[in-house]
């Protein structure tokens, strides 16, 4: 039996990125050290937006080395586990012309639809990951895959 295609589809992949409340950013920074930061985050247009405190040590190794990947996934037990990962460039999005509508979900998903509070907050910035690479698992799927190689092994189309 060959390998089972677990892949979320597009519309399985945006209502997960929609549901899920953290994404997890992996940079490098000018030493070669792995930095691996959680983050809240909303997917919009196939990018993965998201605002942090300028300064920290993620955004001084996106300033230096913007290529970065990042991970949503989900799941208590084996069977469950689902997840996308993505290998992109990060870039600063203050002057993102769909900000308005990042904002207005960021506070739809964890602010109640009250305001986005990082707008009063100094020294906070707007960033977006614009994926090149992504790859993603649904093991919730491993059923149904299983049957669908073996039907196609017994009809000799594995």
């Amino acid at each position: 039996m060959g390998p089972l295609d677990l892949s979320l589809t597009r519309e399985e992949r945006d209502r997960f990125l929609d549901d899920q409340r953290t994404v997890r950013l992996a940079t490098v920074d000018d030493g070669g050290e792995p930095q691996v930061v959680p983050l809240w985050f909303v997917w919009l247009d196939g990018e993965v937006f998201f605002n942090t405190t300028l300064g920290n040590r993620s955004v001084r190794s996106v300033e230096a080395r913007p290529r970065a990947a990042a991970t949503v996934d989900d799941g208590e037990v084996y069977g469950e586990l689902r997840g996308v990962t993505f290998r992109g460039i990060v870039q600063r999005s203050d002057d993102d012309p769909r900000l308005g509508t990042v904002k207005a979900a960021f506070a739809r998903k964890y602010f109640g639809g009250d305001p986005v509070p990082f707008d009063r907050w100094r020294g906070r910035a707007w960033f977006r990951l614009t994926p090149d690479h992504e790859a993603s698992w649904d093991f919730r799927k491993i059923p149904e895959a299983r049957e669908r190689a073996g039907a196609a092994e017994g009809t000799g189309r594995a």
